[in-house]
């Protein structure tokens, strides 16, 4: 009988549970999905595109850089959630990501050969189904059709990354030997064995890129290429490969920026992720992009905040290649304009104070908050007429769902009006 009563009990909790319903509900858009029509490609791909978080907030002055996958969910949501993380953090660039939902991720490799991979078969056996050759057709997709769509859509600047992992790493480093102002960096994970694949049985992609760099000697770019060290110990001759590609590319490391390792305890696509932190910290060094640490730095150097912050951001600029902007207003971040502006507003500095936040007003014209916190600092100063036009600014850019912004403006409105 007691079994009997744990049963019924069991039955009205879970009926109970299941007639729960939420309050709201609403889809989560983190990108957009989109198709152009293309003569290159019969089998149009679809890409996903995803944005900056302030992206519609700020200045049309403001460019990012682009990267761009081939392999679908394989390395498209790893990158948009570590990417959108660390620019979010001010630990690199924000940046535009595009990932091209391809039909066949073997198409676009160009005609490799097993040559000196370690693969299985012999140097001549040619690689059908992994590099279908097709190479050509997507560069031609890139270069003539995704890149001019995109730049006439959203404010991309000249810098692009390609992130690739095992037959999109094949495309990747051909791109560098036939195509080599397709892109300015290369991610290529799973691929120290792509290496040695070749255009022929006797040679390796390695030797080829190494001809390319012949040609264009004064080249700047950076590479990254990575494996799982558990393969590479199955597969000794990537290690071989990797010392080779050094030996090739070492002359031409004053512009020309390699890093080729194996990453320990992951395996064959697990070993995407510490790899493509790895990645990044190879183009944007922690040593400078450690952005909260500096920003306190330049706030005890004297009365030139703003003035260091962006000598600073000229200085990462110049090392990658394109204007980099420091983050406005980060969620509980220090690293941000928003949050420098109001600790010198604190501490009574209103001269950097106010030069910050007009900053921030200049890159991102549509923000209350910045509005606010300007008209916050005149009021502390004493200079109440202007505060009070900032204050009635501020209100008509907040945005009606924010209840609380507007009764705490409207509330310092009637104050002042009253004085």
């Amino acid at each position: 009988m007691q079994f009997v009563w744990y049963i019924l009990i069991f039955i009205a909790t879970f009926c109970t549970q299941a007639s729960v319903k939420p309050i709201t509900e609403t889809p989560l858009i983190v990108g957009k999905a989109l198709s152009i029509s293309s003569k290159y490609i019969k089998e149009t791909p679809n890409f996903d595109v995803y944005l900056p978080s302030d992206y519609h907030t700020t200045s049309e002055k403001r460019t990012y850089p682009l990267v761009v996958t081939l392999d679908g969910w394989l390395v498209s949501e790893a990158t948009n959630g570590i990417l959108s993380h660390l620019g979010d953090t001010a630990s690199m660039p924000q940046a535009i990501i595009v990932s091209i939902h391809s039909h066949n991720r073997f198409a676009w490799g160009p005609e490799l050969y097993v040559s000196n991979s370690g693969w299985q078969g012999e140097k001549s056996d040619r690689l059908e189904g992994f590099s279908q050759g097709r190479s050509q057709d997507m560069i031609n997709y890139l270069q003539k059709e995704l890149f001019p769509f995109l730049k006439s859509q959203y404010r991309i600047n000249d810098f692009r990354i390609f992130i690739g992992a095992s037959p999109t790493a094949a495309f990747g480093l051909h791109t560098l030997n036939v195509a080599p102002n397709l892109f300015n960096a290369h991610f290529l994970f799973a691929a120290t064995d792509v290496l040695g694949l070749g255009y022929t049985p006797e040679t390796t992609m390695i030797d080829a890129i190494a001809k390319s760099f012949e040609k264009t000697s004064d080249r700047s770019g950076f590479l990254y290429v990575a494996s799982a060290r558990r393969e590479a110990e199955r597969n000794p001759v990537r290690y071989t490969l990797a010392k080779q590609l050094r030996a090739a590319l070492a002359p031409y490391s004053n512009t020309f920026k390699l890093k080729v390792e194996h990453i320990d305890d992951y395996g064959h696509y697990p070993m995407i992720v510490p790899g493509l932190l790895n990645a990044i910290g190879f183009v944007f060094p922690r040593k400078d992009w450690d952005i909260g640490a500096k920003f306190i730095e330049f706030t005890n150097n004297g009365n030139q905040t703003l003035t260091d912050i962006l000598a600073h951001y000229q200085i990462l600029s110049k090392q990658v290649g394109f204007d980099v902007y420091p983050n406005l207003n980060l969620n509980n971040n220090a690293a941000c304009i928003r949050a420098i502006a109001q600790r010198l507003r604190a501490q009574g500095r209103y001269g950097e104070a106010d030069a910050l936040f007009n900053y921030w007003i200049l890159h991102s014209p549509s923000s209350a908050s910045a509005v606010a916190g300007l008209a916050v600092s005149k009021e502390l100063q004493g200079e109440e007429k202007e505060a009070l036009t900032l204050y009635r600014k501020a209100l008509k850019l907040t945005v009606p769902e924010n209840t609380r912004r507007k009764e705490w403006l409207t509330g310092k409105i009637e104050t002042l009006t009253k004085k």
